[in-house]
């Protein structure tokens, strides 16, 4: 008996499956990635966050590019406030991962099944969309003489010399080969085709309607003798087997002259018995007569000479098509479209019908521009924002040490302590009270907290600024800018993508059918979308916190990945159910 994975859910995934409708099995990285970047050089950029939690204005406290982007004091920087918020960033890192993952892994579900919407819709159309967004033009590619070079350096999509219209899209070029589209002219273009039998061979379209092509394709059915040529290519000292040269213009003269010379009705008749034709020979010669062979169609076709044909064929897709007979089948199946106003379009795309598309499903970083599970969500695993929180981290230790961070830390030290009214004195107990504040740093004394916070943020903004004017001194600085940046504008891009869709935050529930769907899911996804790493992200973070459901999730993710390599050689999973 053959033996291979069944499709059911395995003993281990249903495990699975109830530790996380247990609530447990995921946890969000961000919650072990924050509570590292806050206690990055000694607890640097936390001191920020004990003055607002003192009720310090800090807001936006060097948040600006001229201060550190925010990056010094833990701030979010200013171009991303509009979007990820405002305040202490690692706040917004949390709460932005909290809100992925809802209350439970069976709610995170959920996010990952809406994300997986617009990433699958986004994954059909990139392609598409980014050629249409690049241009799509009809007709041939101009010359290059008259060509500006795009300020994008992309040149549009020229279709071809075959399709010049819409009507010549909906026909794949069909239509050119007629002046007016329609089935009537079409059928009969086709109908002159199917007497052309199997005379000439596309197959070999650069040599098609060369009277070299009669003789080839009757010396391949044995008929030379049959149709008289195998005479008279012997008297041109012709050998029938090395019939190569069909490009050439001398050649095909010789073989022209060899084909006009079989006139008699017999031998004319075996070789259209041959090549399955229907012509009204005088001659052989008469099989490159356009005259005698359009004879239906003369009055609607696009060409006047066999050679004019061949050009029109060239610019087509013709795919497998080898014989005329399968090219008439091909045409006399195609059908125009009635396009009254837009056949006469110039312009193939209609910017105003893709524009709101590619704003939608555009702009991640898969192929073509299609948006990943990674880019909607990818901070739930850590995914895009863990290695930027690791660099942080490590600079910001190095910048601890080096005593680059001493003053910045010390003013914002003074103001949360200032806040919290170590520095207060009372003068008088009023009424009103009158208070007296005395700034460590420069002596000067305040009246209120208002007075002492402005006069100190100015301090802490100016320590900032002279802190990045030596990034050109230690490179670990700017390298923390960028750090910090590239945080928060990962947050900021998954924020953007999923306000393209419906997330349902609002109405996602906690119904145990959600962890069975995703459970059985990973069987074939977990290596899609980018999926595997933010699953895995989510799944360490909860063994590090000392989730035990986390363990049965590595432990499923391992068996998937292992039975893979089982079905390839038809091994029985033992640890799932079969019959």
């Amino acid at each position: 008996m053959a033996y291979g994975s069944s499709t059911t859910i395995s003993y281990l995934g249903t495990m699975a499956a109830g530790a996380m409708a247990d609530g447990t099995g995921f946890k969000p990285a961000t919650q072990g990635i924050a509570p590292s970047i806050q206690a990055a050089a000694n607890g640097h950029t936390q001191l920020t966050a004990n003055v607002k939690a003192a009720g310090g204005s800090v807001d936006t406290l060097c948040n600006r590019d001229i201060s550190g982007s925010g990056a010094f004091t833990g701030i979010v920087p200013e171009q991303y406030t509009s979007i990820v918020g405002t305040g202490i960033g690692v706040d917004r890192m949390k709460a932005h991962g909290t809100l992925m993952f809802g209350d439970s892994p069976l709610q995170m579900a959920q996010t990952f099944f809406a994300a997986q919407g617009l990433v699958s819709i986004s994954e059909d159309l990139a392609p598409t969309l980014k050629k249409l967004n690049d241009g799509v033009e009809f007709g041939k590619f101009p010359n290059s003489d008259s060509l500006v070079y795009p300020s994008g350096g992309v040149f549009p999509n020229y279709l071809g010399s075959g399709y010049p219209d819409y009507q010549a899209v909906v026909t794949n070029g069909v239509s050119t080969l007629v002046t007016t589209a329609n089935v009537s002219n079409f059928q009969l273009l086709a109908s002159d085709l199917v007497n052309l039998g199997s005379a000439f061979d596309l197959s070999d379209i650069a040599s098609f309607g060369n009277p070299g092509q009669i003789i080839a394709t009757l010396y391949n059915a044995n008929g030379l003798s049959a149709s008289g040529l195998d005479v008279l290519l012997a008297e041109a000292s012709v050998d029938p087997g090395s019939i190569y040269n069909l490009g050439s213009e001398n050649y095909n003269v010789i073989m022209q002259a060899i084909l006009d010379g079989v006139t008699t009705p017999e031998l004319i008749a075996n070789a259209q018995l041959l090549l399955e034709t229907d012509l009204n020979l005088q001659s052989l010669g008469d099989y490159t007569d356009f005259e005698k062979i359009f004879v239906n169609s003369k009055d609607v076709i696009s060409f006047s000479t066999m050679a004019e044909f061949k050009t029109k064929l060239q610019a087509l897709e013709l795919g497998r098509i080898e014989t005329v007979a399968q090219l008439a089948t091909y045409i006399n199946s195609v059908e125009p479209a009635s396009l009254p106003t837009i056949g006469n379009n110039s312009n193939f795309v209609v910017t105003s019908y893709v524009d709101d598309m590619i704003a939608k499903f555009l702009g991640g970083t898969g192929p073509y521009g299609a948006i990943t599970l990674s880019d909607m969500i990818g901070i739930l695993g850590g995914v895009g924002i863990s290695t930027h929180a690791t660099e942080y981290i490590t600079v910001m230790n190095r910048l601890y040490s080096a005593g680059e961070l001493t003053a910045l830390r010390a003013r914002i030290g003074e103001l949360s302590a200032g806040v919290k009214g170590d520095y207060t004195t009372v003068v008088s107990s009023g009424p009103p009270e009158v208070i007296n504040i005395v700034d460590p740093f420069d002596g000067s004394n305040h009246g209120g907290f208002g007075s002492f916070q402005a006069g100190k943020i100015g301090q802490i903004e100016a320590a900032c600024a002279a802190l990045i004017s030596r990034r050109n001194v230690n490179a670990d600085i700017q390298t923390a800018i960028d750090a910090w940046n590239n945080m928060f504008k990962k947050i900021n891009d998954e924020k953007d993508f999923q306000s393209r869709v419906d997330m349902g935050y609002e109405i996602r529930t906690s119904l145990i059918d959600n962890a069975y769907s995703f459970i059985t899911e990973l069987r074939g996804t977990m290596n899609e979308y980018n999926k595997g790493p933010i699953i895995n992200g989510m799944v360490n973070q909860a063994i590090a916190e000392g989730d035990v459901g986390g363990e049965y999730m590595r432990a499923y993710i391992k068996e998937l990945e292992n039975k893979q390599v089982a079905d390839d050689f038809d091994i029985r999973w033992r640890a799932e159910f079969d019959e």
